[in-house]
C-alpha cells in the first residue's frame, strides 16, 4: 500500500498481501503526515509481514501520535534501493509515538536518512522476534536523534528466551563480520544481546540522545549522557503521548499510561 499525502486515525492489522509492507511511502512528492494511527500486526503470522512502515526513494514522512503494536520490522527508513535519492532528501520525523512488542527496526536509518524522534516510547523489542533484536538502529551514514524518548524492557536479559537470545547473538556476530570483517571478533559490542541494543549506530551511523529514559542499566542509549527520572518519563507518557496517541483501551485493555505503569 502506498500513501496518500495525509492518513489520521483508524487500525492497520496488516498488509494488503501477504509479504507486503503495512504500509509504504514513496518520494520524491512531498511529505506525508500519519497522525493518530494504530498498526496492530500481532495476530499477522511472521511469515506473511515486511515492515509494518517503509519509506523509500527520498521520502519525507512525519508520524505524530501512532502506536505500532507487534511486526516482526516495525520501520524502515530508506531500504537500500535508492541511496543518493534517500540521502539527498529523505527524512523522517516521529513526535509522540509509541512501538511496542517489535521485533527491531524500532526503527532503522540507514543510506543518509535522518530520523528525529521526540517523545517516542520504544518497549520490549525483540518480542516478535525473526533472527535478531534491535531498538532503533543508525547505519550506513543514517542519522537518529532522540529527544525525550524512552527505551524499555519488561524482562531480562534472556527475555527472549535462552534459544532466541542464543540465535540473536549469533546473528549480530554475523552482521557485524559483514560490515566490519573478523575484527569484528575483537570488538566486545559484537557480542552484545538485541534486548540490550535500543539506539546504537555502526558503520558511519550517528545516534544522538538527550533526556531519554531507559528502566534497565544494560539497555545502551548511544550518545546520552543525561538519563530522565521514572517521573519525566511518566510524566512524557501522560502529559504527551497518552493525549496525542488513540485511545488504547479497547485494544490493549487499559490506557496507554495505565499499561506505561503495569509494564515498567
Amino acid at each position: 500500500m502506498s500513501a496518500s499525502h495525509r492518513i489520521v486515525g483508524g487500525i492497520c492489522t496488516g498488509p494488503a498481501s501477504p509479504g507486503e509492507d503495512g504500509l509504504t511511502v514513496y518520494g520524491p512528492g512531498g511529505a506525508v503526515e500519519i497522525v493518530g494511527r494504530v498498526f496492530d500486526f500481532r495476530g499477522v503470522p511472521a511469515a506473511d509481514q515486511d515492515e509494518v512502515i517503509s519509506g523509500v526513494d527520498g521520502s519525507v514522512v512525519r508520524l505524530r501520535g501512532c502506536v505500532i503494536l507487534g511486526g516482526i520490522k516495525a520501520m524502515l527508513a530508506g531500504n537500500g534501493d535508492h541511496p543518493v535519492a534517500d540521502a539527498a532528501g529523505a527524512h523522517w520525523e516521529l513526535s509522540d509515538c509509541a512501538i511496542i512488542g517489535s521485533g527491531r527496526r524500532c526503527p532503522e536509518a540507514q543510506d543518509g536518512v535522518t530520523v528525529t524522534m521526540r517523545r517516542c516510547w520504544v518497549h520490549d523489542w525483540g518480542r516478535a522476534f525473526d533472527v535478531r533484536a534491535f531498538g532503533a538502529w543508525a547505519h550506513r551514514g543514517g542519522r537518529i536523534m532522540a529527544e525525550d524518548c524512552l527505551f524499555t524492557q519488561s524482562a531480562g536479559l534472556l527475555g527472549l528466551g535462552l534459544g532466541n537470545t542464543l540465535r540473536d547473538v549469533a546473528n549480530h556476530i554475523g552482521q557485524a563480520v559483514n560490515d566490519y570483517g573478523l575484527s569484528a571478533l575483537l570488538r566486545p559490542r559484537t557480542y552484545l544481546p538485541g534486548v540490550c541494543r535500543g539506539l546504537t549506530a555502526d558503520t558511519g551511523g550517528l545516534a544522538l540522545a538527550t533526556r531519554c529514559y531507559r528502566n534497565r542499566r544494560w539497555i545502551r542509549v548511544e550518545g546520552c549522557n543525561d538519563f530522565a527520572s521514572y517521573g519525566r518519563a511518566l510524566d512524557m507518557v501522560v502529559l504527551h503521548m497518552e493525549p496525542a496517541c488513540p485511545d488504547m483501551r479497547e485494544i490493549l485493555g487499559m490506557s496507554l499510561s495505565e499499561y506505561f505503569c503495569s509494564v515498567i
